[in-house]
């Protein structure tokens, strides 16, 4: 509304403008033409004048006359007298007039007749005593001069009119352009404001539109890797804090656990002899086999609640690797499952605890080994790759899922009925402490892949 009423204002101060300097610039026009005229009868009446030549002089009135804008035509002598005078029948109520003065064009080639001055013998003679020999009256109307100014007047309000209304549709439609797309990104900001953060701003119709939306959307994206960002850091806090509390917790459990859990054993092992129990009945073999896994569980507890200090010390990837393959071909020998290990010539050297980190790789095998059904495979491929060691444990098992990809390195989670939940948490936090991570995922075809990676000091 307010751009069409600008419009409309500079449109008519330019219409007034415009009127006005043409009226001018015509009017001017219009006297410079009478008095030209009015020279012209007065140059060609010069000899008429000076010979009384009313005739003469008629017919250069009435031809004048032809014009259209003339209404009177008088030509008279020096004393004022009427020599012709012509007139138009109807004349208009308002006239304007013009004078000119029939003068005598002296130069050098002309008649002594014609002098004002003549040198004598007798001295200078006074042959004329004034320039002027008559004058010639010229009375003409502005009546058509100004119904052609009004016409012209009219034409340009039209074309003005017209060209006001082209430029108010085109205004209209680019300023609702604009409109609409602000209008959009106000809309945005306030859904998003009421909580729909993936929301994005369409872009615009107009560069400028559009490279606001542009704009718009990378705050949002800003903003949303800033909000990701600080979720992750009070995650990560509320976690180590919840964990702080946790091993405080299991230490003080695996403490007050362990001592009567050792006299037990110590019990159980004396009526063994007193009683003359035997070490394969069955009886004696769930005894023992349940103190031999609260005794792992204490342990599990007191490492991850204390793991210690960690020892780093420079590490060999594939002596490393060769270790392991002689501890589990020993270990799993005539075991269903096989393990097939891919370990590359090329040797890389980490700074790492080598206890720690065959702990880790315990955790995470015997995991594979009990998910993977009988007669498969467990795959264990190690490679370099952007300066970080890495280590892939796939099995063919039932895989993870979606949601429990990272769930199962959190404390106390296991999908195993017998299971505590700390192995895998124990492995993430001591590769957490080699600067390195651990994720899980599934294969292709099926069953889950545990990776973990390590950074390189320097190659062999």
């Amino acid at each position: 509304m307010a751009i069409g009423v600008i419009i409309f204002a500079v449109t008519l101060c330019l219409d007034i403008a415009g009127i006005y300097i043409i009226r001018n610039y015509m009017l001017q026009r219009f006297e410079s033409r009478i008095v030209f005229l009015a020279r012209y009868l007065a140059i060609n009446s010069e000899v008429g004048v000076m010979i009384k030549d009313r005739n003469g002089l008629n017919s250069l009135a009435v031809n004048l006359l032809g014009e259209e804008d003339v209404v009177n035509v008088i030509i008279m002598d020096s004393e004022g007298n009427v020599l012709v005078k012509q007139s138009r029948g109807d004349i208009p109520d308002k006239l304007y007039t013009i004078e000119t003065s029939i003068t005598l064009n002296k130069t050098d080639e002309e008649n002594l007749l014609f002098k004002e001055y003549s040198n004598t013998p007798f001295g200078t003679l006074t042959l004329r005593g004034v320039d002027s020999i008559g004058k010639v009256r010229i009375n003409y109307s502005t009546k058509e001069i100004n119904i052609l100014i009004h016409g012209v007047t009219k034409q340009f309000l039209w074309v003005s009119l017209i060209l006001a209304g082209v430029a108010g549709i085109l205004s209209h439609f680019f300023v609702r352009s604009i409109v609409t797309d602000v209008t959009g990104l106000a809309t945005v900001a306030k859904m998003i404001g009421g909580g729909d953060l993936d929301l994005r701003a369409r872009e615009g119709t107009l560069p400028e539109t559009r490279e606001l939306a542009s704009a718009f959307n990378s705050m949002l994206d800003s903003l949303e890797k800033s909000r990701n960002a600080y979720e992750r850091i009070a995650k990560e806090t509320s976690q180590q804090r919840s964990l702080a509390e946790l091993g405080k917790f299991s230490l003080s459990v695996a403490h007050e656990v362990k001592n009567p859990l050792a006299i037990i054993k110590t019990a159980f092992e004396f009526l063994q002899k007193e009683y003359k129990i035997a070490g394969d009945s069955t009886m004696a073999q769930y005894i023992n086999d349940e103190i031999f896994r609260l005794n792992r569980l204490i342990e599990n507890f007191l490492l991850f609640a204390k793991p210690g200090n960690i020892s780093f010390t420079d590490v060999d990837t594939v002596s490393c690797m060769e270790m392991l393959k002689k501890r589990y071909d020993m270990l799993y020998d005539e075991a269903s499952i096989t393990i097939k290990w891919q370990m590359p010539e090329e040797t890389h050297h980490i700074r790492a605890d080598a206890h720690l980190l065959i702990q880790v790789f315990d955790n995470i095998i015997k995991n594979a080994i009990e998910a993977s059904p009988g007669d498969s495979v467990v795959t264990i491929k190690s490679y370099a790759e952007n300066n970080m060691w890495f280590t892939e444990i796939m099995d063919h098992g039932p895989g993870i899922e979606k949601d429990r990809e990272q769930k199962i390195f959190e404390p106390f989670f296991t999908t195993k009925s017998k299971g505590t939940g700390l192995g895998l948490a124990l492995a993430f936090q001591i590769i957490k402490a080699h600067n390195g991570i651990l994720y899980a995922g599934n294969n292709a075809g099926s069953g889950a892949v545990i990776t973990l990676g390590i950074p390189i000091v320097k190659a062999a």
